[in-house]
C-alpha cells in the first residue's frame, strides 16, 4: 500500500489571525493544529510571524482578508517604468 500524501491547506488571512489571537489567548498549538487541519510547526511559524499577521490584518480592515490567502503586497515600482 502506498502512503496517501495530505491534502495541502490553504489558510485565509482571517483565519490565520485568530490562530495568532487564541495563541495568545493561551490555547494550545496542538489543539489549534487539529482543528484547523495543520501541522503543529504551521502553526508555530504563525506564532513566530504574529506581528506580520496582526500587520497584515490590520492593514485590510477585514475586508479583503475572508478571502486572501497570501499576504503578499504589491511593489509600487509602476512609476519608475514610466
Amino acid at each position: 500500500m502506498e502512503p496517501t500524501k495530505r491534502k495541502r491547506v490553504l489558510l485565509t488571512a482571517e483565519q490565520k489571525f485568530q490562530i495568532v489571537s487564541r495563541i495568545e489567548a493561551g490555547e494550545t498549538l496542538t489543539k489549534l493544529s487539529k482543528e484547523f487541519g495543520v501541522g503543529v510547526s504551521t502553526i508555530g511559524d504563525m506564532r513566530r510571524g504574529s506581528e506580520k499577521i496582526k500587520k497584515f490584518y490590520a492593514a485590510s480592515n477585514g475586508k479583503s482578508a475572508k478571502l486572501r490567502k497570501t499576504m503578499k503586497c504589491a511593489n509600487d515600482e509602476l512609476d519608475s517604468v514610466f
